[in-house]
């Protein structure tokens, strides 16, 4: 199994190296009707001790048995002391376990990259789009839409689930975009986005997988050469170690962390994109940019719950 993307071959705005505008102000106890709470049960946490913490939003409605597989894993230890081994710059960051050797008895998941739905529920952005006929959110996911059918979208943040050649070949390895890497839609697998950490996931080591020499000494009959090659191959990775994933609704409630994610629609996301798309105020401007929004550019806020992180 290849556990990777075929090669063939991003905090608001014009940036495109974040999935989610994380508002550094914590929010009030009281409820906002612009805000819904992150369900503990889909906040995933990948702690990289001093690294930094990736906190990722799932979305079981889209990917209803990949999102189980990834909870499940997470809750079994599977990332546990693993690492992100495969983090390609402008592409993405992949985390898991490397080798197929180590996936032979992992089940295999379906492809779950897009659905029939309903437009209750999704909010267009109301701009056009390169790659789908209409592009918006749902519950502050990117998404596209054509004819009922509607994906995730992969804008930067995006939660991949890594896959074999064929469709039905995806196991729990997950990769992230760095950048927008839209040629992916409805190709693989989205089950969620980082709504916090990814200057985290930006600052891994970039590094490539093992090559196939490698692989073959890790794996090979010489025990000390193969330990020697995984110590050599442990020490690359260091930087990109999982310490310890977690499901926050297995850690105690008076500490596990805990977001609200900006409603959508709501009037106060209608005047975050107003104002990403107009800048006919701006009078330092020679040219007037367009009035057009890119989805990946624009990723719905976040904010941390006063008192619970």
């Amino acid at each position: 199994m290849l556990k990777r993307l075929i090669p063939v071959f991003a905090l608001i705005a014009a940036c495109q190296s974040a999935p989610a505008e994380t508002v550094p102000e914590p929010a009030p106890a009281e409820e906002d009707s612009a805000w819904r709470p992150v369900d503990p049960e889909n906040l995933i946490l990948f702690d990289l001790g001093q690294n930094g913490v990736i906190y990722m939003e799932l979305f079981p409605e889209a990917a209803p048995a990949n999102t189980a597989a990834l909870r499940e894993a997470v809750r079994t230890g599977y990332f546990d002391g693993e690492y992100f081994y495969r983090v390609i710059e402008t592409h993405v960051a992949q985390a898991g376990r490397e080798f197929d050797e180590r996936l032979k008895d992992r089940p295999r998941l379906p492809l779950e990259a897009e659905r029939e739905t309903s437009e209750a529920g999704f909010d267009p952005l109301g701009s056009a789009d390169l790659f789908a006929p209409e592009v918006g959110h749902r519950m502050g996911m990117p998404a596209g839409r054509a004819q009922g059918t509607e994906w995730l979208l992969n804008c930067p943040g995006a939660i991949g689930v890594a896959r074999d050649e064929g469709p039905d070949t995806a196991v729990t390895e997950i990769y992230i975009p760095l950048l927008p890497r839209r040629y992916l839609d409805r190709n693989y697998t989205v089950v969620g986005r980082v709504i916090s950490g990814m200057d985290t996931v930006n600052r891994l080591a970039r590094v490539a997988p093992a090559t196939p020499e490698e692989t073959e000494v890790l794996f090979g009959e010489d025990k000390q050469l193969a330990a020697e090659a995984a110590d050599a191959r442990d020490d690359k990775l260091a930087p990109n170690r999982i310490i310890a994933a977690h499901v926050a609704a297995d850690m105690p409630a008076e500490t596990r962390p805990a977001f609200e994610v900006m409603k959508t629609p709501s009037p106060d996301w209608d005047a975050l994109k107003d104002s990403k798309r107009d800048y006919s105020s701006i009078s330092a401007f020679a040219n007037t940019p367009p009035k057009v929004l890119d989805i990946c550019t624009l990723p719905v806020p976040v904010r941390p719950v006063f008192g619970q992180y």
